[in-house]
């Protein structure tokens, strides 16, 4: 037996399966109602990508006979430090429970090029399994001994065998055309690259563009120097081949004019759907095209025919087609459309405000993921006459006995006129008269309410504390607002001009506190702010021109001097001085004082929590040292094999309770008294007597 087949074999037996027992809910789940706590958080079952930002493929994947759903399930446990997954297929229908086919580990981590190399983020892959053109078998994606590969599962008895044994990650694939073969994509020239890579260090890396020294001092290949190679795999033999050029393409189908969304979707009489952007401008809307049988290239003129539309899914006959729209105010609403071409007739089929993800075309109906701010992702089956919708799954039906607390949607505009809007959560049973400390997390406010973008700060778990928590949806980008922008580049570097776009990002979160503060259930003496990534940047901009804030807590820091132009590696630098940022060897003091922490560390008292990832706490030491120097109150928590988005379920949990115990000090002035808490409070209450003696 290979040792990637004895991998697999490992991850189907019994040991491995006995810590993922629970990764579907048990049919007569029976609870008593009680309050949400972070490890509720932590365990929330997820099918698909847990951040609705909008997915280049669906999670869910039907038979061919239309009867089947099949869908990738994964539950982290923070006990074990663990993530278990596995494949499960569901009657389309409904009514009966899904049945697991094959079990497995954590997800693959998603790596993507940034500024020309790849950077791991810490954010899982969504995988998505396909089935045979027969119908008999799933393939999908599975991490095996440490790669991804392709396995492929018996639909009727759960049989699973490893079809490839690459030697890098398989990033994607289809089926033939007939079903004979598996059609994959890998980089298979990271290995020569790597191999290149540890020769040169023999004498020592040349520190250069390829660096990056937030992940590590080992120069990176760069992606252009590795494109996808295609390969053909027969699953019965396991012999491959590379693959055409034709076969290559039904993997990575090019764009049609444009961006083509559901590129499956196209009738077996030749009818296609795609959209193309509605003007020049870098962040144009986009408006959705057809081309008919007959060869007529249609162009939808209807107003909601423009905007932001993904998931087009024609009908059998190609006569119509489904596409879903985002309108209302910032987007807040999700809209299905039918689209006659020929006819030029539309109709809406659903508005609503809940968020449909990862939908496909079922007959008569769409199957989508829908959540909304306080039900967690159910699987769902939307009738296409009339909009109804009815449940197929619910992976976490715990919620249904949690105590979430009342939301309550808060619209506004900031000082640009710019529209944003965010979900005001409030205490279980609370009675609308005391004055409640509030929490804003940031920066997206679609779908359940989780702990915003990196999940970092549980929101139902923060409210359960007795906070008040304003989650944040940001306006649109402030480039949409300059005319005369050609390229991403351009409007980067028009929004970074006078800090236009943190001003304006500001001053939305600003105008949403008010308007929050407005409703009477919130104490503005007692402000905390959050934010990673885009996020933490408006923390930053917002401690630096404001004294209205009492706590703060950041997943990642610095925008800065150094930080931004130098420690953050050359490719970052130069982008950022591309975009206006003056040299660091200016030492440009005046530049940075909107923004930079460091710089303004004498007159910012806000006590600041850092839990940052290891491989990006570089960044984030001139700010740290400077808040250490001039006195003020700041904690910096590093955890150790992490990304930009925490992947070890083990530190979000930790991380989930640090920030509640922090926020719970500094603006409730509580203490959890659990004795492996003391070392903590000590540090905190030595910095708070600290900064009291500075001021």
């Amino acid at each position: 037996m290979s040792a990637a087949v004895a991998a697999l074999a490992f991850a189907c037996s019994p040991a491995a399966r006995a810590a993922c027992d629970d990764l579907l809910p048990p049919a007569d789940l029976k609870l008593d109602r009680r309050g949400v706590t972070p490890m509720d958080i932590a365990r929330l079952r997820d099918t698909g990508d847990p951040l609705v930002i909008g997915e280049p493929t669906s999670p869910y994947a039907l038979s061919p006979d239309g009867k089947t759903l099949a869908f990738v399930i994964a539950r982290a446990d923070p006990v074990t430090n663990d993530r278990c997954s596995a494949l499960v297929v569901l009657p389309a229908v409904g009514g009966k429970s899904p049945r697991i086919l094959d079990r497995g580990g954590g997800l693959p981590l998603l790596s993507s090029p940034v500024r020309g190399l790849f950077m791991t983020t810490g954010f899982p892959q969504q995988i998505a399994p396909l089935w045979s053109p027969g119908g008999q078998f799933l393939a999908y994606r599975k991490v095996v001994e440490g790669v991804v590969q392709l396995v492929l599962v018996n639909a009727a008895n759960g049989a699973a065998r490893l079809v490839t044994r690459s030697p890098v990650d398989v990033e994607d694939f289809r089926w033939s055309a007939d079903g004979a073969s598996l059609i994959y994509l890998a980089r298979v020239g990271r290995i020569a690259a790597k191999e290149r890579i540890e020769r040169a260090g023999r004498s020592g890396w040349v520190y250069d563009e390829s660096v990056l020294p937030l992940e590590s001092w080992e120069p990176r290949p760069w992606a252009r120097d590795l494109p996808q190679q295609g390969f053909v795999v027969d699953p019965d033999s396991g012999l491959t081949r590379e693959a055409s050029s034709a076969e290559k393409e039904s993997v990575t189908v090019p764009a049609l004019g444009g961006t083509i969304f559901n590129t499956g979707d196209s009738t077996p009489e030749g009818a296609r759907a795609w959209t193309e952007a509605a003007s020049s401008a870098p962040m144009a809307d986009r408006q959705l095209w057809a081309s008919l049988p007959d060869g007529r290239k249609i162009q939808c003129r209807l107003p909601a025919c423009t905007g932001r539309i993904s998931r087009i899914s024609w009908d059998r006959t190609g006569v119509s087609l489904v596409f879903q729209q985002r309108e209302g105010w910032n987007g807040e609403e999700t809209v299905l459309y039918r689209w006659f071409p020929a006819a030029g007739q539309l109709q809406t089929i659903l508005r609503t405000s809940d968020e449909l993800t990862g939908c496909i075309r079922s007959g008569k109906e769409m199957i989508c993921g829908r959540e909304n701010a306080s039900v967690p992702r159910r699987i769902v089956s939307i009738d296409l006459a009339d909009g109804r919708s009815r449940e197929l799954f619910d992976p976490n039906p715990e919620f249904a006995h949690l105590e979430l607390g009342k939301v309550r949607r808060l619209r506004w505009k900031n000082d640009l006129g710019l529209p944003a809007w965010g979900d005001l959560v409030l205490p279980p049973g609370y009675d609308g008269k005391a004055r409640l400390p509030l929490v804003v997390v940031q920066y997206l406010s679609r779908g359940f309410l989780r702990g915003g973008i990196g999940d970092d700060y549980p929101i139902f778990a923060l409210a359960a504390k007795g906070f008040a928590v304003l989650s944040f949806q940001r306006p649109p980008f402030v480039g949409k607002l300059i005319p005369g922008l050609k390229t991403i580049e351009e409007a980067l570097a028009a929004s970074d001009k006078d800090w236009m776009e943190r001003r304006s990002l500001y001053s939305a979160v600003s105008e949403g506190i008010d308007t929050a503060i407005a409703t009477g259930a919130v104490d503005p003496s007692r402000l905390g702010i959050t934010g990673l990534s885009d996020g933490a940047s408006t923390v930053e901009f917002a401690l630096s021109n404001s004294d209205r804030f009492a706590a703060a807590a950041m997943s990642t820091c610095c925008d800065d001097l150094l930080s931004s132009l130098v420690l953050g590696g050359f490719a970052w630098g130069d982008a950022n001085r591309k975009s206006g940022y003056p040299l660091s060897v200016d030492d440009d003091r005046a530049f940075w004082k909107p923004l930079s922490l460091s710089v303004n560390a004498r007159r910012i008292d806000t006590p600041i929590l850092m839990q940052l990832a290891d491989r990006e706490a570089l960044t984030a030491l001139p700010a740290i040292g400077a808040f250490r120097e001039a006195g003020k109150p700041v904690e910096a928590i590093i955890y150790p094999d992490e990304y930009h988005n925490k992947w070890q379920p083990q530190h979000r949990l930790a991380v989930y309770q640090r920030n509640i115990d922090w926020f719970d000090f500094w603006l409730r002035d509580q203490e959890d008294p659990s004795p492996e808490k003391r070392d903590q409070y000590e540090r905190w209450r030595r910095l708070r007597a600290a900064s009291k003696g500075r001021r």
